[in-house]
């Protein structure tokens, strides 16, 4: 007995198969069992002629895709126009519903204050210009010039005559210490020796000390005593004149520095001062332009041609500096309808109320509508819709897909995106603010095979038909090949031809035998085949 036979009977003794041998078997049969529910109808009954059975015949046509959104028409374009300042409305020159062309005038305010204020900016303006003018065009650095120069030329004065008095001093001193050393002491020495050798310092005094002796004597040291004192004082001169001088110089020096660091400033400073000015001034030229500006926004012309769709406000009454402003759709300047339901029916958009005055063009219309983050990814640039009106009865208008946004808007808790479609054939009745209906064909194919989808059996990527013979009776298994899935049918690129007849599935499961075990499609007895072609 072999392994695998004692293995199929349970013997104890079982090898050690491979995984992977222990996979195909189990893959194998499988396969035989799919061959064999196939080949019994189990997965894909077919039906015989022994019962009614609903057919349809595979023929050329068009495969259609479509979504669909909900959205708002709106005018091609709008502004929502405010006035740049704030103030009293004293006239409005145009009705809702008026045409209007670029820079025509539409409303005005109380200019009086803005006026008082352009005024006031401009006398600020003057003045400080004049004071550039002023500091541009004075002579303060060449004044400062000349202090300079001044001052330098005295002290240099000042240290020549210092230089000079204690040279006179030095000069006087050196002469009086000469006349003491060269001419007074040498005599006062002789005047001396004469002294003692005629014993005048004996007492009593001897004859040979004569009276002119003595007087000598006491001349000549008198006049030593004259030069030492007179040295003394040359000495205190010099030392005054030398203090006195150095005074003179150091404040002659201070004078330089003074007048150095006003020239300093004068240069220095002059273009930080020039600057400073030249700031002011411009600073006040945009005070004016500010006023200036304020002035011409308290007039409102339109920006450009339209229709007036809203007036917020009556002449007397205070109108705000407007801030709302146009959240415009994907790839247009058409405003995107708000998402809260208060979208005005006069401008389709939601910020009307904030501004004074609505402008639109109406003589474009287009839909804005959101559509499911699914659908949205269906969508793309210049695929056809056709869009229907709850307020227009009967009427569908052909339109394009012109952009949809990239950007997700959560609508009740629901992802959506916008897309913006252009209506390519307007209709008097139309206004902005209604509900439109938009139906995109999303895919296409033309002038091909196809089925309808419900008579195609899918199991995973495989598709089946059952074909019914030409005796009327024999039904056959076949597989096909599909291509592009519309909303109602199927494309059909291989395994059916024109004018086959394709079973379609019953409607409610039949007593025999043979239909009670399938799970869809005919019923009955006759010869089945699995395969083949119709």
């Amino acid at each position: 007995m072999s392994v695998g036979q004692r293995a199929f009977r349970g013997d104890i003794a079982v090898p050690r198969w491979s995984r992977e041998r222990l996979v195909a078997i189990a893959l194998g049969l499988v396969a035989l069992l799919l061959a064999f529910l196939i080949a019994h109808d189990v997965l894909f009954p077919a039906g015989s002629s022994t019962s009614a059975v609903r057919t349809v015949t595979a023929a050329r046509g068009n495969v259609r895709s479509a979504v669909s959104g909900t959205g708002t028409v709106v005018p091609a374009g709008q502004q929502n126009l405010s006035f740049g300042v704030a103030g009293t409305l004293t006239e409005i020159d145009v009705k809702v519903g008026d045409q209007v062309k670029q820079g025509q005038l539409l409303a005005k305010l109380d200019r009086t204050t803005f006026q008082t204020a352009l005024d006031q900016a401009n006398n600020n303006l003057t003045t400080a210009q004049a004071t550039l003018n002023n500091t541009l065009n004075s002579n303060a650095v060449v004044q400062a010039q000349h202090s300079l120069a001044n001052a330098q030329q005295s002290l240099s004065d000042a240290q020549s005559q210092v230089n000079l008095t204690n040279q006179q001093d030095a000069n006087a001193l050196a002469a009086d210490q000469a006349q003491l050393a060269n001419v007074d002491q040498p005599a006062l020495d002789q005047a001396q020796t004469n002294y003692n050798n005629a014993g005048c310092t004996t007492n009593p005094q001897p004859q040979t000390c004569t009276q002119q002796i003595q007087q000598a004597f006491t001349q000549a040291q008198n006049t030593v005593a004259q030069d030492k004192t007179k040295i003394t004082q040359d000495q205190n001169k010099i030392a005054s004149d030398q203090l006195n001088g150095q005074k003179t110089i150091n404040s002659a020096t201070a004078a330089v520095t003074s007048a150095q660091d006003s020239l300093n400033s004068q240069t220095i400073q002059r273009p930080n001062t020039i600057a400073s000015q030249q700031a002011a001034v411009a600073n006040a030229q945009i005070a004016a332009q500010t006023a200036q500006k304020n002035l011409d926004q308290t007039t409102l012309t339109a920006p450009t041609d339209g229709t007036v769709l809203s007036i917020n406000g009556q002449v007397g009454e205070n109108a705000s500096a407007g801030t709302g402003v146009t959240a415009q759709a994907p790839g247009t300047t058409a405003p995107l309808p708000s998402t809260s339901g208060s979208t005005s029916s006069a401008s389709g958009g939601g910020t009307a109320a904030s501004s004074f005055m609505v402008l639109g063009n109406v003589a474009g219309l287009q839909v804005i509508a959101p559509f499911a983050e699914a659908d949205a990814a269906r969508l793309a640039a210049n695929q056809t819709a056709a869009i229907t009106f709850d307020a227009v009865a009967n009427l569908s208008v052909p339109a394009h897909v012109l952009a949809i946004a990239s950007g997700a808007t959560v609508i009740s808790n629901v992802t959506n995106y916008y897309a913006t479609l252009v209506i390519d054939q307007l209709d008097s009745r139309l206004k902005p603010g209604m509900t439109a209906n938009a139906s995109v064909v999303v895919q296409q194919a033309s002038n091909v095979l196809m089925l309808p989808n419900s008579a195609i059996t899918r199991l995973g990527s495989l598709s089946f038909v059952n074909v019914l013979g030409k005796d009327g009776k024999t039904q056959t298994r076949q597989q096909i090949q599909t291509g592009a899935v519309g909303d109602q049918s199927t494309e059909i690129v291989s395994g059916l031809s024109a004018g086959d007849k394709v079973v379609l599935p019953q409607l409610k499961a039949p007593t025999g035998t043979a239909g009670g075990r399938g799970l869809g499609g005919g019923g009955g007895g006759g010869t089945v085949r699995i395969g083949g072609g119709g």
